[in-house]
């Protein structure tokens, strides 16, 4: 046991206490090369580095093998509630595959975004998690351009340039526009995110084609444009639509924030949810079924998304995948039906 507490143990200390040469216990201890020793050595060699509180460096190993071992990852906002579950899928699967996670956040600023991506990059990460992009995003171009190793989640750019992982917004979109339309609402109307986000555009493009499966006139689908995936901007927006279509039955809100405000502005307007106005949403962020009105939205299969994407940036940093042909995977949401929906008065 070693009795110098400032004292750091390396290889040779491990090797020097087995009588054996450090090569032997860095391959012992090297996942990648256990199969150049026998199974009795890799017991032997991790015993005694336990008896002895060795620890790997990971900037030695860095050095050696051109890699730290860590991966970005950058979500446009912290406390959108809908991203620490997609955060906490990625860190315990980083983890578990023994890469350390560095998180960094944008704010949905696209300068800030650029400054964080190159100090991600200038740390030397492997690669870069993305879930806050643009449609046209100077931090993907950046990636691209220093050849790092980069996968899109949620979010994507208009040209496919790199591996990306979503979720299906029409299959989502259609899901609530179904479930709304079986209780018997014709007037639904729907308030889209930011059109520079393609969450935001691919939302609205398949509200509108699934209104015209369900032949819903434009006059009884209105669309109203938020400036940001908040509630503030939900409610905002809103306002607007009760101002300019009262008749409306119904809303398929973006994303939860967005209805959270959207109900705030129906309440404030002296209108009940859902007994006046059905509203839903879309991800599934945590607690909403806590809330006063539990909300109708679509379940994002978050341990999918993060899933996916680690698994595809690791392919990338081992070269196990050609990056000139980019991967699309798309998962499917699952509709959750809580009280924030209902059959409209005239049904």
């Amino acid at each position: 046991m070693n009795n110098d507490k400032n004292k750091r143990i390396t290889v040779k200390d491990v090797a020097a206490a087995l009588d054996i040469s450090p090569s032997t216990v860095s391959r012992a201890l090297s996942p990648e090369k256990q199969h150049l020793v026998s199974d009795r050595v890799i017991e032997l060699v991790e015993k005694k580095s336990r008896e002895m509180g060795y620890t790997a460096n990971p900037m030695a190993t860095a050095l050696k093998r051109g890699a730290t071992k860590t991966i970005g990852m950058m979500i446009p906002d912290i406390l959108n509630p809908m991203f620490p579950p997609l955060v906490h899928e990625i860190q315990q699967l980083t983890n578990r595959l023994g890469y350390t996670l560095t998180l960094a956040y944008t704010e949905n600023n696209q300068e800030l975004a650029l400054e964080e991506i190159k100090r991600l990059i200038a740390r030397n990460v492997d690669g870069i998690i993305l879930a806050s992009a643009f449609r046209k995003d100077p931090t993907v171009d950046y990636c691209l351009d220093q050849g790092k190793p980069l996968v899109l989640v949620n979010r994507v750019i208009d040209k496919q340039a790199s591996d990306q992982v979503l979720v299906d917004d029409r299959e989502g979109i259609y899901m609530l526009f179904e479930h709304l339309h079986s209780l018997g609402h014709r007037k639904i109307a729907h308030v889209a995110g930011p059109s520079d986000i393609s969450s935001g555009l691919s939302r609205r493009h398949a509200f509108l084609s699934t209104a015209d499966m369900f032949d819903v006139p434009t006059s009884d689908a209105p669309v109203v444009q938020t400036d940001a995936f908040t509630e503030v901007s939900g409610k905002k927006a809103m306002r607007e639509l009760l101002e300019q279509h009262p008749d409306i039955t119904a809303v398929v809100a973006t994303n939860d924030l967005v209805a959270l405000g959207c109900i705030a502005a129906i309440e404030e307007a002296g209108l009940q949810v859902p007994k006046d106005i059905s509203v839903t949403g879309f991800n599934d962020m945590p607690y909403l079924d806590w809330f006063r009105i539990p909300l109708t939205t679509v379940s994002l299969p978050q341990a999918q998304l993060g899933d996916q994407a680690v698994r595809m940036l690791l392919s990338q940093i081992r070269k196990e995948s050609d990056s000139s042909f980019p991967r699309k995977v798309l998962l499917q949401p699952k509709l959750v039906v809580r009280k924030s929906t209902g059959a409209p008065k005239t049904a």
